[in-house]
């Protein structure tokens, strides 16, 4: 895959380098955050890896400009800080994962191949569950007349919970669905992904949250 690497760390980003190199990719590599973003709008890439902080521009405002002029190329966000505040704004404005460092090189290889097998493989283009509607290919929801921006993740981790409704899904099927391997993936991963999903999804009539807990178990999309 040809990937862009978005790090000011020069010995972090000579060490990830080399490591994608020998799984066999192509990298490119930004150590400004301006530059980056210029360069995932001008040059068709598989998947970026991109920081948060960054010199120039930071990673979350790099997220918005592209995904503003709709650079639809995955993105997978590299932070210092487990922070879910963070977290969840840059899954808000469209990274499709995240990895906290330090972080071993082969979580990162199976992270990068997931987020690029979700964005290949194409299900169903419309789904409808009660008054949610999901357009798969287009990562658009809409409820109570309102249209809903998706990541590639939440999208796909909605699309679970549509087609199983009024079901529980365990955790690990979502995180099979999101992630496609569940080793790499963190306890709470998950749990932040649908805080945000949630937060996307808010009721406008003031009724219960469509997405709901199932302690010890997963989550349920209940019927409106």
């Amino acid at each position: 895959m040809n990937i862009l690497l978005v790090e000011d760390d020069r010995r972090i980003a000579g060490l990830l380098e080399r490591g994608l190199k020998g799984d066999g990719h192509s990298v490119e590599i930004s150590y400004n955050g301006s530059e980056g973003a210029d360069m995932l709008l001008e040059r068709p890439y598989d998947v970026a890896l991109l920081d948060l902080l960054l010199p120039g521009m930071t990673g979350l405002s790099v997220l918005e400009k592209v995904r503003s002029r709709r650079c639809m190329t995955p993105i997978l966000m590299l932070t210092a800080v487990d922070s879910v505040p963070k977290v969840v704004e840059a899954f808000d404005l469209g990274a499709d994962d995240y990895l906290v460092k330090p972080f071993l090189l082969e979580i990162l290889l199976a992270r990068v191949k997931a987020v690029t097998r979700r964005s290949k493989n194409a299900g169903p283009s419309l789904l409808r569950a009660g008054g949610l509607t999901l357009d798969c290919s287009q990562r658009v929801a809409t409820r109570d007349g309102q249209c809903i921006a998706l990541t590639r993740k939440q999208s796909a981790l909605l699309e679970v919970l549509m087609c199983r409704r009024g079901l529980v899904t365990s955790r690990e099927e979502l995180i099979e669905a999101g992630w496609g391997v569940t080793e790499a993936v963190k306890a709470n991963t998950l749990d932040v992904y649908i805080h945000s999903l949630r937060s996307k999804l808010k009721d406008y009539s003031g009724s219960q949250p469509l997405i709901r807990t199932v302690h010890g178990t997963g989550y349920i999309l209940a019927s409106e």
